[in-house]
């Protein structure tokens, strides 16, 4: 009986405290004016950025968090931190992380959503953000096991992370997704706003240090116009943003006389996102030849074919294989009689350096040529791996000045 009882203790002794501490919070969280959560598929690093760039030029005391490529806090003095961490990443750092905002008189604080699951994403938002202002960068094919087989499973699977009375940006363009996140949105009496692209112009995506997306910019010039900031400001405070270390780059390699334009797309691995992004490359550089890697992992089956397909379907002129299931990629390809060229485990290349790859990607003894690069479907490989230190002893950033999309 006794032991019964000092359990009981225990057990009402931590509820209160618990009951107190999260009072405790919500306090220090109301006090901060303006919350904003960054929820999507893709651009969701790059969006806060740009977000808490555009508060902090409209004056406000501004603090963010990116959940990325490498876990960043964003200072009102523009500069990152690094997330103070121990262990693994978990969604309770971002409760923590919030408090300090606030004990930091915190006026707007940036968070991208840190949940896949939708789960989690609902109970960040409803128990710990509570955000004024919420965004859905897109909705893209990625992440099924925890957000739905479909695209309109996963639009309403981001949906739990939709504000509750307050306002929501998105940038997706399909009417049947909008349509849904309106839906959504109505439910929680949240205003929907579009970011429309033809609020970005040509001219307004020079100046930016890395490759930088309509949409994304479009979210960006939405939040400037809710806060009374002027779009030339709301534009030079997004160019001025430290970018994502995730953030795209188009690099220049000359190598053995060949003009090497390489083009990093190994972590977009959603189909909508690599044909919008090939689309914009292709127009911007016609006379280019193309080539892509298909970066494929043994435990990331699903991307195999998909990606083999996308490669053969948007005309590739040389289609090159990394990584695993090189018989797969290959059986895909004879049956529309398109050509592979195998560099990966099932080869003898598979322990090649970058330097070796990359001359039997161009050819040795090739005629000197322009060759736009693309690799793509997944991170990490040891073929990917050992290209890209070898392109990063080369490298030359190119500014992308005058983007052809518009």
């Amino acid at each position: 009986m006794t032991i019964f009882l000092l359990v009981a203790i225990g057990a009402y002794v931590y509820t209160a405290f618990s009951v107190r501490s999260y009072r405790q919070f919500q306090e220090r969280m109301h006090a901060i004016d303006w919350r904003i959560h960054v929820n999507g598929i893709r651009g969701k690093s790059t969006v806060t950025r740009y977000i808490a760039a555009i508060f902090r030029d409209a004056g406000y005391h501004t603090f963010g968090k990116t959940t990325g490529s490498a876990a960043r806090i964003l200072q009102p003095d523009g500069h990152d931190a690094d997330v103070d961490r121990k262990g693994y990443a978990n969604i309770n750092e971002q409760v923590h992380i919030l408090e300090r905002f606030s004990r930091q008189h915190a006026e707007a604080a940036v968070m991208e959503c840190m949940a896949i699951n939708p789960i989690y994403a609902k109970w960040l938002e409803e128990r710990v953000m509570r955000s004024h202002l919420g965004v859905i960068t897109n909705v893209r094919y990625d992440h099924a096991e925890y957000l739905g087989e479909t695209l309109e499973e996963i639009a309403r699977s981001l949906a739990q992370a939709i504000p509750i009375k307050g306002i929501l940006i998105t940038a997706e363009r399909e009417p049947e997704l909008v349509r849904i996140l309106a839906e959504e949105s109505f439910k929680k009496d949240t205003e929907l706003i579009i970011a429309e692209d033809q609020l970005v112009t040509a001219g307004d995506l020079r100046g930016f240090n890395h490759f930088a997306i309509e949409a994304n910019v479009a979210i960006g010039f939405c939040v400037a116009k809710l806060i009374g900031l002027n779009r030339d400001s709301a534009l030079a405070a997004m160019q001025k943003a430290t970018s994502d270390p995730g953030a795209f780059r188009l690099e220049k390699l000359n190598y053995r006389q060949h003009d090497i334009l390489w083009a990093n797309l190994f972590a977009v691995n959603d189909r909508e996102s690599f044909v919008d992004l090939c689309k914009i490359l292709f127009k911007q550089y016609p006379r280019h030849k193309r080539v892509v890697i298909l970066n494929n992992r043994l435990d990331r089956p699903l991307r195999v074919k998909l990606f083999t397909q996308l490669a053969i379907d948007l005309n590739f002129d040389q289609i090159v294989t990394f990584g695993d299931f090189e018989a797969e990629v290959n059986a895909v390809a004879a049956e529309q009689q398109a050509s592979i060229q195998n560099l990966g485990n099932t080869t003898p290349y598979s322990d090649a350096d970058g330097k070796i790859l990359l001359d039997q990607i161009v050819g040795v003894k090739s005629p000197p040529s322009t060759v736009l690069l693309i690799g793509t479907v997944n991170i990490h490989t040891q073929q990917a791996e050992n290209l890209l230190h070898f392109i990063a002893e080369q490298r030359q950033v190119v500014s992308i000045r005058e983007p052809a999309w518009n």
